[in-house]
């Protein structure tokens, strides 16, 4: 399924959220958190040192693979054959280049602003910043090399600028539904040990403001950290 004609999931709550360990947050470290709390996650996006393993290994996997092959049929193998390892080398070593010029990548959710801002393709350091509501985002299928389905990715489209990055793999209701949870600041904070430190200061933000009733619908009930919160949401809000 292309996302060109899929689609774009809506801005709610689908499910019980993705949930995020303290251990997960590892700043300065490329596809990990780097900051969670009740005003910003930041997911850092990179995949150049990834993506180098992965083509310089194949690469590297496939002249063994000629070299053994020739060691068995003890006959000399011409030399144009090991070029075909080159263009995965080639490639592997482009990742690395975007990698060390750029490692940081960034996705960054403003929860207060209601902002999403996310990186440009290779080399640009340039962040595209739009309102939380007009991003798109899809479930892409994704196919092995007989066509066989492999499970979703999910997959955020920047329409302007016609590039994607992968947010999430094979989990797509969950993460989606965590970020919208995450970027309804009216909520409070979805589950997750990384937030716990800041739950307080994020109820008292939503007490001073009254308890306003959530920016996007949601399909799972999200109740206050602790019971007691939660009566006095009730109470003053009435939801």
């Amino acid at each position: 399924m292309s996302f060109f004609k899929a689609k774009p999931l809506p801005h709610e709550i689908l499910c019980d959220p993705e949930y995020f360990l303290n251990e997960e947050v590892i700043p300065n470290k490329a596809q990990k958190i780097q900051e969670a709390n009740d005003e910003y996650f930041v997911l850092n996006m990179a995949r150049g040192l990834s993506l180098f393993k992965l083509f310089t290994y194949t690469g590297a996997g496939i002249l063994l693979f000629l070299f053994l092959l020739q060691f068995l049929i003890k006959k000399t193998t011409p030399l144009h054959i090991y070029l075909i390892a080159l263009p995965f080398i080639i490639i592997g070593l482009f990742h690395l280049t975007v990698y060390y010029y750029n490692p940081h990548k960034e996705l960054v959710l403003d929860r207060v602003n209601g902002t999403i801002s996310y990186p440009r393709l290779f080399f640009s350091r340039k962040q595209e910043t739009v309102p939380f509501w007009l991003v798109t985002v899809y479930k892409n299928l994704q196919t092995g090399g007989d066509f066989t389905p492999m499970g979703y990715n999910l997959i955020l489209r920047d329409r302007k600028q016609d590039f994607t990055w992968t947010l999430a793999y094979n989990r797509c209701e969950r993460y989606w539904s965590f970020m919208v949870w995450y970027m309804d600041k009216n909520r409070p904070l979805p589950l997750g040990e990384v937030f716990d430190p800041y739950r307080q200061a994020d109820f008292d933000r939503r007490l001073k403001e009254g308890f306003p009733k959530p920016l996007y619908p949601s399909f799972v009930p999200t109740d206050e950290h602790t019971p007691e919160q939660q009566a006095m949401r009730r109470r003053m809000a009435g939801w």
